[in-house]
């Protein structure tokens, strides 16, 4: 290392004398390892002259702290010159000079050593609190404390190194507040989350485990990462190179989203989102995964696109009812004409007997269709389906082979529901369970009470022993016409599940090959007492007990008019027709200006590319606000038929019309 900067004649003698140098610098060390320093004697050459040596002793103080040795020496000869010197210019006093010059020598050499001591010593102490406070602040948030510092320079270092502590400090703190609310976040996350190394799971958090059903962290940790995809995706990928492919991108970018399919513990395959974030950590990359399952999400897409089936469907049921309705009022109501006029043993009778079970077929098919028109509302009333279920379902399996199991709760609550909706729902699953079961089988049907803290609920399930359901064909079985069997149109369970979508509801099925399926219907239960539902009138009544009334009747469609007004003049009213709704209005005005009004006006609800029957009820109420008005439709759901007494009528009557309906809704409307 260097010893003496610029010293070259120092250098050349060195150079000439290695072996004294080693031996003086032995010399040096072996005096500065002891406590006190100590004084050292050898021979030196001179660095003026370079040619003689001399004597010379120095005093050595070693710092080990700083791995110092601190040393002054003076030439032997050089004190003998001087005194030398003295004596010759003082012969007389020669021995009292020399002594006083060596006491002199030897003060000045003790004054310095000892004031070197005492800023050794200070230096040492300010040096050995710096040194402590270095060593422990790794460890200890103890600052300096600066009155101990003697000199200004460390002075001002003191109260740096301490800002330096309190920043070190502060930002440990932070960085533990943040490790501390990261180490919170993940573990308490309802999200799975887990830190990949490679290709491997290195840690995970509770909800991991729970997500994929295992039994602790370690087991999870434990199972290779293959294990936990089936072998291909949805897309038809291998897992294995679709989950490097995913991280890989993750790396490039920074972060990557992505859907996947993985398998839990038991087999089941389920999906999820994944989210990868890359942490560059060193010379490795760690990836921050996140698993969201999406199981909700994927079933309410595809709830919704259920639903945008059976809206597809309802613009076409909308759109045939009702022609499709109006030929079905015609075609019926004559039948009903043409009974009236045979005697009961006439051998057309049977004949007859036949078209209008095959009209009632071809009705209850058109209100299947209409279960799917968008906007139509169902008719509720506040009831209890107990009953209703039994009853339904001891009548869908009447001349089948098929055992009938029900278990209702006896406290069932009630629901707000239209009461023949749900009997259709009831019959179609009960036929479709007899249909699953050609050698035949128990249907078990069970009704219960379901209380969360969300909602009240009542539960149906409907359960065969039959072929069951491919798996494949889960999904679609509530599309319309998707049907397996070889008899049926395939909207059964479509509008099944219209009807229990527009209750509010929610209907699910699950299914396993030759051991059965179950249907499992949840309908929100009402807040207010039942109501009193009339039993629907007999078809065999007399026409005439109904009083006289005079009538209006609008439709546009010339056979529906004509076979109205057979069937109310057969009961026994006055009628009058109208084709569209301005042609009604201003009947009504003439009569009620004629003080003749009509005592009861019967309307289309829709008039195509005219007046519909709600303009109608509005004008003519305009003209008699008492005028008791009655809609009719064959689209029976509309919103107006549903709630016909908030647009200002007094009764409904759906197509195609039936003896016994027209009497009973003309009664309460007081016709």
């Amino acid at each position: 290392g260097k010893i003496f900067d610029g010293s070259k004649k120092l250098w050349e003698v060195f150079a000439k004398n290695p072996e004294s140098i080693k031996d003086l610098f032995a010399k040096e060390y072996n005096a500065a390892l002891k406590p006190g320093g100590d004084y050292i004697y050898y021979s030196f050459i001179k660095l003026t002259t370079q040619k003689t040596e001399a004597p010379k002793t120095s005093f050595i103080y070693g710092i080990p702290d700083w791995q110092w040795l601190v040393g002054a020496g003076v030439y032997l000869d050089d004190i003998e010159t001087g005194i030398a010197a003295m004596q010759a210019g003082l012969q007389k006093r020669l021995r009292t000079d020399i002594q006083t010059t060596v006491l002199l020598a030897t003060a000045i050499i003790a004054i310095f050593l000892l004031l070197f001591h005492l800023f050794s010593r200070r230096l040492l102490n300010d040096f050995a609190i710096f040194a402590t406070f270095f060593t422990r602040a790794a460890q200890s948030d103890q600052e300096i404390d600066r009155r101990k510092i003697r000199f200004k320079e460390f002075y001002r270092m003191a109260g740096d190194a301490n800002r330096m502590l309190s920043d070190k400090n502060i930002a440990q703190h932070k960085l533990r507040e943040s490790e501390e609310k990261y180490r919170t976040f993940f573990e308490n996350s309802t999200d799975a989350m887990l830190i990949t190394r490679g290709n491997y799971f290195v840690d995970c958090n509770a909800a991991a485990v729970e997500m994929l059903g295992y039994a602790s962290k370690k087991e999870f940790l434990d199972r290779h990462p293959g294990k936990l995809s089936p072998e291909t995706q949805p897309d038809g990928q291998k897992s294995r190179d679709k989950a490097l492919k995913m991280m890989a991108i993750a790396r490039t970018k920074g972060s990557h989203r992505f859907e996947w399919n993985h398998v839990r513990k038991n087999g089941e395959i389920f999906p999820v989102e994944v989210s990868l974030t890359a942490i560059p950590t060193g010379d490795e990359i760690l990836l921050h995964t996140v698993w969201r399952d999406i199981t909700d999400r994927r079933r309410a897409a595809e709830e919704q696109l259920k639903l945008k089936k059976l809206e597809s469907v309802g613009l076409l049921a909308g759109g045939i009812a009702h022609d499709f309705n109006n030929l079905l009022t015609g075609l019926f109501g004559n039948l009903e004409m043409a009974g009236m006029f045979l005697p009961a043993d006439h051998k057309a009778r049977k004949f007859l007997d036949a078209a209008g079970q095959s009209m009632e077929n071809a009705t209850n098919l058109t209100k299947q269709l209409l279960t799917f028109a968008k906007g139509g509302d169902p008719i509720k009333k506040t009831l209890s389906i107990g009953e209703v279920i039994a009853e339904t379902a001891r009548f869908s399996l009447r001349g089948g082979n098929a055992r009938l199991q029900t278990s209702i709760a006896p406290d069932l609550w009630l629901v707000e529901a239209d009461k023949g909706q749900l009997s259709q729902v009831i019959s179609n699953l009960v036929i479709n369970a007899q249909q699953a079961m050609p050698t035949g089988g128990t249907i078990t049907i069970t009704a219960g009470n379901i209380k969360t803290a969300a909602s009240r609920r009542i539960q149906i399930t409907v359960r065969d022993e039959g072929v069951g359901i491919a798996p494949e064909h889960l999904s679609t079985v509530f599309d319309p016409y998707f049907s397996t069997k070889q008899q049926g149109s395939g909207l059964g369970l479509a509008s099944a599940y219209s009807i229990i979508s527009k209750h509010g509801g929610t209907i699910t099925v699950d299914s396993k090959l030759n051991q059965g399926t179950t249907f499992t219907i949840r309908l929100p239960a009402a807040d207010k007492a039942a109501e009193t539902i009339p039993e629907k009138p007999v078809a065999e009544i007399n026409p005439k007990s109904v009083a006289a009334a005079r009538i209006l009747v609008l439709d546009d469609e010339e056979v529906v008019r004509e076979i109205l007004g057979d069937m109310l003049e057969e009961l026994g009213h006055q009628v009058d027709h109208a084709a569209h709704g301005r042609e009604a209005v201003e009947k009504y005005r003439q009569a009620w200006e004629n003080n003749s009004p009509f005592d009861l006006v019967i309307t289309d609800l829709t008039i195509p590319g005219g007046m519909g029957g709600e303009e109608t009820a509005r004008e003519i109420l305009a003209i008699d606000p008492r005028a008791k008005i009655i809609v009719s439709s064959g689209y029976a759901t509309d919103p107006v038929m549903a709630h016909y007494e908030e647009y200002g009528f007094q009764g409904r009557v759906a197509k195609p019309y039936r003896f016994a309906e027209l009497r009973e809704v003309i009664r309460k409307a007081g016709g």
